[in-house]
């Protein structure tokens, strides 16, 4: 039996209620039994279809997708979103921190380098001021 996953078990409480539990065994290729004890662990109800409203199974297409949502790769950096970007293999939000968190040093960095030439500059006029002025050396001679 193999264990649940994250994604699995966050696909289960979006889409039990609206599936039930028949459908969803099918969606994530497990038995019947297995959904109902882990949607009872969970305290999601996989909803009693009415005959009088019409439910609409899912395709065939959705049931691939879900399939692969719920073996796809969880983020490293949060472990809860899908991995979104595949340059950096992080989700979208952790991708943005990460960026985020590049640009603030880049901007330290900068500003460090600012405050450095303005010390620089402060420091040359103050040597220029204290400095002995050419013609009162000569005529101390």
């Amino acid at each position: 039996m193999r264990s649940w996953t994250h994604a699995e078990e966050e696909a289960l409480r979006n889409l039990g209620p609206r599936l039930g539990g028949v459908e969803c065994a099918r969606a994530f290729d497990r038995s019947h039994q297995s959904i109902k004890d882990k949607a009872h662990r969970l305290g999601i109800c996989l909803g009693k279809k009415d005959f009088a409203t019409q439910v609409r199974l899912p395709g065939e297409a959705v049931l691939r997708r879900i399939r692969e949502l719920s073996e796809a790769i969880l983020c490293p950096g949060c472990g809860y979103h899908f991995v979104g970007v595949k340059s950096t293999g992080l989700c979208g939000r952790c991708h943005m921190e990460r960026l985020k968190i590049v640009h603030e040093e880049e901007i330290g960095k900068i500003e460090a380098q600012q405050a450095l030439w303005s010390s620089r500059s402060r420091l040359y006029r103050l040597r220029q001021a204290s400095a002995p002025e050419p013609e009162l050396v000569e005529n101390g001679r």
